[in-house]
């Protein structure tokens, strides 16, 4: 009767793991290697486009601005031409529309007028092309440009006809576009009492006078970057004679009541930006394409990045539960030994792992069976049943830094250093604290792991920190309690550092004081005000038994073991002042590892 309980319970053992123990653990150990892969390369990709399309939107927004004060300051420059004229006493003495002349000879007024604007002319002539004056006082119009300086009747100009612009007492400041790559700013000189024109200037401007700020504008080589008007209409466009903005989708987003601003559409993006009081529009068009290009070399990275992986850990999964299933087959196969009643079975040469102290019970198991058939053998089994799925779910500890060494060799490979530096340093602190043989490192050790610690923040504050760390030759081999300045250098950054500033500087000095060890850690942090200082050397202060809670892993803790360890005389000690920085001083006996043992 007990054979048959024994071989039925043989028989549900086996079977289980006979026949797809093997695959179950390859196909676990696949879905977590891929699919966290997987989804990280899908969260990466959407994150990148949306940074991406982010960054796009910022940048330009802020270009957009800055070509808008461009413009106003090159307009104002134009503007200052025209008012050197419409303010020229000698042109208009008063505002009362008399020209100074010289005797009744118009000679004079005809002379002194085309010198004027000759004068203009040449010291601006890269920028504009022509200068017209009109004086209603001499019902005369005056013209320079590359060409020459003329004085005419004919009040008409393809810009306004100032005939009848005289007879008004209108005012006027148009920005008129002449389509042949320059525009016309026109005003007119008004009288301050009755507003009536006593005469009124013309500039024709280059638009090249703008390329350099729609250059830069122009950040992006396949976006579409011009001028238009407020009803849509495109005024300058140096780049391109097709413009893929069509006039009604154009007008309806200057037509906005937000001023500047940009939409979003399926094909890409549209930024406007007014300037010269509205006068005019800065239009830029970034297709879509731009941003899904500048996505796709990521995604692509990615993509390959995650197939390599994948690769590498179906492989490696594949590999793991092959090497770890087939001892556990070859105990199976002891067992359906045992299920015939065949009680001589052994298995030769145990591993020395966990499965092969499966083993090694099982073969102790068989030389007591006889006499225990009822009671030890079952016990056994679902020993080893327990065993097995403890094995199952158990967890290498040096996984993950297995793993982030392999990161790091990556980097290394890919030729950036710098993240191989910070993956070692993270590595490394991990492998120090399940490293937990002893309370007790050496302080070459804890040097070696704050300093790790310390690379890690500079990762995330750049050149802010400056670090200093100093120790004396003797004084690496001496024992000192794990993680004792870690939590010390961490209240540098969360109590002293952060929120400064100007440089950060952080100092470790060990050195050896007769039969002591005095390890100094200080910062030029904000520093502790007097009534916190107080409370915290009376927390230190206090005897081991009768230190309050609450304090973490801080230098409470830190405090609390050094005095437990080596008595209450030894310990942290604190100083610091407002804006000042504050110092740590630990003090420990001088003691090595055999002294300690």
């Amino acid at each position: 009767m007990a054979i048959m309980m024994a071989r039925k319970v043989l028989r549900g053992i086996v079977r289980p793991f006979q026949l797809s123990l093997r695959y179950k653990l390859m196909l676990l150990m696949v879905l977590i290697a891929v699919l966290p892969l997987s989804l990280v390369t899908l969260f990466a990709t959407k994150t990148t486009k949306q940074s991406l399309a982010s960054e796009v939107i910022r940048s330009n927004e802020s270009r957009m601005e800055w070509a808008s004060k461009y413009f106003d300051e090159k307009f104002d420059q134009l503007q200052a031409v025209s008012y050197s004229l419409l303010l020229d006493s000698t042109l208009f003495p008063n505002a009362n529309g008399g020209a100074v002349q010289s005797e009744g000879t118009p000679a004079f007024v005809n002379q002194y007028t085309i010198d004027k604007l000759k004068s203009l002319y040449s010291a601006n002539n890269k920028n504009i092309a022509q200068i017209a004056l009109y004086l209603k006082s001499q019902n005369r119009l005056y013209v320079v440009d590359k060409d020459a300086g003329i004085t005419t009747d004919q009040l008409g100009t393809p810009q306004v006809d100032w005939g009848a612009v005289g007879r008004t007492h209108d005012s006027l400041n148009l920005l008129l576009n002449n389509g042949k790559n320059t525009f016309s700013i026109v005003r007119s000189m008004n009288r301050f009492s009755d507003r009536e024109v006593l005469g009124g200037v013309t500039l024709e401007v280059r638009w090249k006078m703008m390329n350099s700020v729609l250059d830069m504008v122009r950040s992006e080589s396949n976006s579409e970057v011009f001028v238009a008007d407020a009803d849509g209409n495109v005024m300058y466009n140096p780049y391109s004679p097709n413009i893929s903005t069509d006039r009604e989708t154009l007008k309806a987003a200057l037509a906005g009541p937000n001023g500047p601003g940009y939409t979003e559409s399926k094909r890409g993006y549209l930024f406007y930006q007014p300037s010269v009081s509205g006068q005019i529009w800065i239009v830029k068009f970034i297709p879509i394409q731009y941003v899904t290009e500048g996505a796709s070399s990521t995604l692509n990275f990615s993509l390959f990045t995650a197939i390599a992986f994948a690769i590498v850990a179906i492989a490696a999964s594949v590999l793991i539960a092959y090497v770890t299933t087939r001892p556990i087959i070859r105990l199976t196969k002891s067992m359906k030994a045992v299920e015939i009643q065949n009680f001589d079975v052994d298995i030769r040469e145990p591993r020395s792992d966990e499965i092969g102290t499966l083993e090694r019970r099982f073969n102790s198991m068989l030389g007591r069976i006889k006499e225990l058939i009822q009671t030890e053998y079952k016990a056994k089994i679902e020993k080893r049943t327990a065993q097995v799925k403890a094995m199952q779910a158990q967890i290498n500890p040096h996984f993950l830094h297995n793993a982030l060494q392999a990161i790091g060799g990556i980097a290394l490979s890919r030729n950036v250093p710098e993240i191989n530096d910070h993956v070692r340093a993270i590595s490394d602190l991990f492998r120090y604290a399940i490293r937990m043989k002893s309370d007790l490192v050496t302080v070459a050790d804890e040097l070696e792991h704050a300093r790790n610690y310390l690379q890690i923040q500079k990762l995330r504050f750049q050149s802010m920190i400056e670090v200093r760390i100093e120790a004396d030759e003797d004084c690496l081999a001496c024992r000192i309690p794990k993680f004792s300045l870690q939590p010390i250098v961490e209240n540098c950054f969360f109590h002293g550092l952060e929120g400064k500033m100007d440089a950060w500087r952080i100092s470790i000095r060990v050195e050896k004081v007769l039969d002591e060890i005095e390890i100094d850690i200080a910062d030029n942090g904000a520093g502790i005000g007097e009534a916190r200082l107080a409370e915290i050397r009376r927390r230190l202060s206090q005897e081991t038994e009768a230190q309050e809670s609450g304090e973490g892993i801080g230098m409470s803790n830190v405090n609390a073991r050094i005095k437990l360890l080596f008595g209450e005389e030894y310990g942290l000690f604190v100083s610091s002042g407002v804006n000042e920085g504050t110092t740590v001083k630990l003090l420990i006996p001088a003691q090595e590892k055999g002294e300690t043992e």
